[in-house]
């Protein structure tokens, strides 16, 4: 069994290695102690390298082809400015949002490519009597959105075209959300109703996403250009679907039902459910020790498939083996009993991602666990700062890529992949290894790369971007060996 894990690992490994291609390399010499993110421009068809270390933030423009087109550069704000949490675009002006710890203080630099000017302001934020939820970008957009404790009033602190921010409220308080016991509470109680889950994960549509992040109760969705989606899978019953209209803020709310499962007087097991929203569908899993149920239905409940798999029954719809990582790709091994796959997922945080490629769905199903450490610790969900707390709250494409290309690091997660056909049929094929998977596997046999990952430490984000650009996924990261810029590709 053990041969034939790592076999496979050897095999993929070779073709990983093969596939990817360096596309721009260039000098630059830089501080010890720096962060890197990213913009991607598709209507001008560039991108945008900003690069911040304890004195100055500097940004570097390439064209399509990752030829410097030109850099701006400009002092770092003052340190109660403590991180950059988002940024807009507008043209040629590009604004980064720096933020105090309590977010009450803002500082936005614009950098104009045009006139090569750089310009601060500050802006304070009366957030009284309110907490922050979510910091995310969306459509070249910057929201900072916050609750009224102990109510269902949102708030959107939303940039416009000269990088100020707008508040728009938007009152939740004629809508009914239910907490896991399924009692009828406001929106503040959903969110804070589990010390786990006082986080809610940004899924974005630039990768893959990792079980790692699906398997999270509380998500929020920034695929469509004029809404923000949130989905809550805090009461296994149903899934709340909450959607933002971002042009004029108004909110519509929906419920869609989970399976129904009879148990016995006997069994005093807890279900476990989630869910995934993609292309206007939900895709919705719901396990107990003998059942494991998948969903497929529009967002209006109108149930298109589903599929129901008992403890000891091979998945039918599967069309990988069942595998196990525990921490890293090396420790791959695959399960070969379908009741180890339905009882490992259930005593564990079950997920379930999507992903659209040339008009199919590629599905993974499975689950997502911290591995415990020395002295019955366990890793916390997050990386960098906030290590021991609450997670990093990724608030822009490249911090969640980079998140999510690392989060199966410290983790033990057990999946299977699935691919559909665009009604959801089930498809009997092969599954295409996708770019994201061909950068995570370079990532972890590059040992010059691997080696900067630190699980507890913010050198995790010092040199690497992940991104998005003209179809194809590319990989940044500094070589301080001979002081060079490196940017890798990896297509489909």
């Amino acid at each position: 069994m053990l041969k034939k894990a790592l076999f496979i690992c050897f095999i993929l490994s070779s073709f990983i290695s093969s596939s990817q291609e360096i596309v721009k390399e260039f000098n630059l010499k830089l501080a010890r102690k720096r962060n890197f993110f990213q913009v991607t421009n598709e209507n001008s068809k560039e991108v945008i390298l900003f690069l911040n270390d304890k004195e100055k933030v500097s940004s570097i423009r390439f064209d399509n082809k990752f030829e410097i087109k030109d850099s701006i550069s400009t002092l770092r704000p003052e340190k109660k400015y403590t991180e950059i949490i988002g940024y807009s675009q507008k043209d040629q002006n590009y604004f980064l949002f720096w933020g105090s710890k309590d977010r009450n203080d803002i500082n936005v630099q614009s950098f104009n490519f045009l006139t090569k000017e750089t310009q601060a302001k500050p802006i304070t934020l009366e957030l009284k009597k309110e907490k922050v939820i979510k910091e995310i970008t969306i459509n070249n957009t910057f929201y900072l959105i916050s609750i009224v404790k102990n109510s269902s009033i949102l708030k959107f602190y939303t940039s416009d075209e000269n990088g100020n921010l707008n508040e728009k409220m938007v009152d939740l308080t004629k809508f009914q959300f239910r907490n896991k016991d399924g009692q009828n509470v406001n929106l503040y109680n959903v969110l804070f109703e589990v010390f786990e889950e006082h986080f809610i994960q940004t899924i974005h549509n630039d990768s893959p996403p990792s079980l790692s992040f699906s398997s999270k109760k509380l998500k929020a969705y920034a695929y469509k250009n004029d809404e923000i989606i949130f989905t809550f899978d805090n009461n296994t019953d149903q899934t709340t679907i909450l959607k933002i209209n971002l042009n004029n803020f108004t909110p519509t709310l929906k419920s869609i039902d989970q399976p129904k499962i009879t148990q016995s007087s006997s069994d005093f097991s807890i279900p476990k459910s989630n869910s995934f929203l993609i292309d206007d569908k939900i895709l919705q899993i719901k396990t107990n020790p003998s059942f494991l149920f998948l969903t497929i239905s529009d967002q209006n409940g109108n149930k298109i498939n589903e599929f129901k798999t008992l403890r000891e029954e091979e998945i039918s719809y599967k069309n990988s083996d069942v595998f196990q990582e525990a921490g890293s790709i090396s420790n791959k091994k695959v399960l070969e009993k379908p009741k180890q796959f339905i009882r490992k997922i259930n005593n564990s945080n079950p997920g379930i991602s999507c992903y659209n490629l040339n008009g199919l769905y590629y599905v993974v199903i499975g689950s997502s666990q911290d591995i415990a450490r020395g002295g019955g610790m366990a890793m916390g969900p997050g990386f960098g700062p906030g290590f021991s707390g609450s997670p990093i709250s990724f608030g822009f494409t490249s911090t969640y890529t980079i998140g999510n290309l690392i989060s199966y690091k410290g983790k033990n997660v057990v999946y299977t992949n699935c691919l559909f056909d665009s009604s959801f049929n089930h498809i009997n094929a092969e599954v295409k290894t996708s770019a994201f998977e061909k950068a995570r596997l370079f990532l972890e046999e590059n040992e010059e790369i691997s080696e900067k990952i630190s699980l507890i430490g913010k050198d995790i984000y010092e040199d690497l971007i992940v991104f998005k650009f003209n179809s194809s996924l590319y990989l940044g990261n500094y070589n301080n060996d001979n002081k060079k810029y490196q940017i890798f590709s990896f297509s489909e």
